[in-house]
């Protein structure tokens, strides 16, 4: 069985999409997800599984939630040790209460964010790493202009600030 975290694109964000937590869990478990925990309102599901190819179970997953709720809702999964890879390689260590993680569904596309001034936004800082975007936003996610600036990925992405992912990867252990 493998562990995995299931970040959900968009779904009770300002009273939009509302799916309940319960719910989620119980489709994640016909899905044949086992301990499945979920995490705050906003789409994270953590549980184990016997599926050994991410992405046929994401496209799955993805499925069934468009078909009980209506709602397409992109899913990104990484395993407990990919998550416990994106706490590790954090880029900018002693900026957490700032910072953000976008995770990819897929590989960047190569050299996607080479013509982004990055001198044009500071003090904000990004940084790809593997499949991940940090994002260091000194004065929060609602006044960036940012993540908007990066959104050059043809794959769907997901964000959540640091304490969500250090909460997952402490719910995920490898």
């Amino acid at each position: 069985m493998t562990t995995y975290i299931a970040l959900l694109r968009g779904i009770n964000v300002g009273g939009k999409h509302k799916v309940a937590m319960a719910d989620l869990k119980a489709l994640f478990a016909d899905a044949g997800g086992q301990v499945v925990t979920t995490y705050i309102q906003s789409g994270n599901v953590v549980f184990t599984h016997p599926a050994k190819l991410p992405d046929k179970l994401g496209a799955d997953l993805e499925r069934r939630i468009e078909a009980q709720t209506g709602l397409a809702v992109a899913v990104v999964l990484r395993t407990a040790s990919e998550l416990a890879a994106v706490v590790r390689d954090n880029p900018f260590p002693g900026m957490e209460t700032h910072l953000h993680v976008t995770f990819l569904s897929s590989d960047p596309p190569a050299g996607a964010l080479d013509s982004t001034d990055a001198v044009a936004f500071a003090p904000e800082q990004f940084a790809m790493v593997g499949r991940q975007l940090y994002l260091y936003l000194p004065d929060g996610m609602a006044r960036t202009k940012l993540p908007k600036a990066l959104d050059v990925f043809s794959t769907p992405v997901t964000t959540r600030n640091w304490r969500t992912v250090l909460k997952l990867a402490e719910l995920a252990p490898e």
